[in-house]
């Protein structure tokens, strides 16, 4: 028995330490949940699969809902954090993801319920998000004194 408390506590001490999961510790990349289920919606109601389709587009109004109040809970509580994400060379570029989740949603209110209206006023919200997004982020890490070197500053698995 002791031999395999050891084990598991040698194997979890050599694992690389984990972020927390607290609101703190949120990843500015979760607008793609919004984003990988508005694809799938919409893929399954080019494929005629009304229901499913439905059922995905109110699910991920849910998610977007959910999302919004999160991410601005973070701003405000833990405003140091949530920016200091945003100058961040790895975590950065996760913020994209609520552009790209916000025009997918808004491509779901025009095919799927024919709602133009609310389809662009997310639209107009998905170009307001990418130019404030775009210009605070690449500003920053233009200007910026310490910046990491290619191999660390870069990578396709924004956390």
């Amino acid at each position: 028995m002791d031999g395999g408390r050891a084990m598991t506590s040698a194997i979890s001490n050599s694992q690389p330490e984990r972020p927390g999961f607290g609101l703190a510790d949120m990843s500015p990349a979760y607008f793609g949940l919004v984003m990988a289920t508005g694809i799938i919606s919409l893929a399954a109601h080019m494929m005629e699969y009304g229901p499913l389709a439905s059922s995905l587009f109110y699910l991920n109004i849910g998610q977007y809902g959910l999302l919004c109040v999160l991410y601005a809970l973070r701003a405000w509580r833990y405003p140091a954090r949530f920016f200091g994400d945003m100058f961040t060379h790895l975590t950065g570029p996760g913020y994209f993801t609520a552009v790209a989740g916000t025009g997918i949603l808004a491509s779901q209110f025009m095919v799927l319920r024919e709602d133009l209206v609310a389809g662009k006023a997310l639209w107009v919200l998905a170009v307001v998000l990418w130019l404030g997004l775009t210009y605070t982020i690449f500003t920053a890490f233009t200007v910026k004194r310490d910046k990491p070197t290619l191999d660390k500053g870069i990578n396709g698995g924004w956390r």
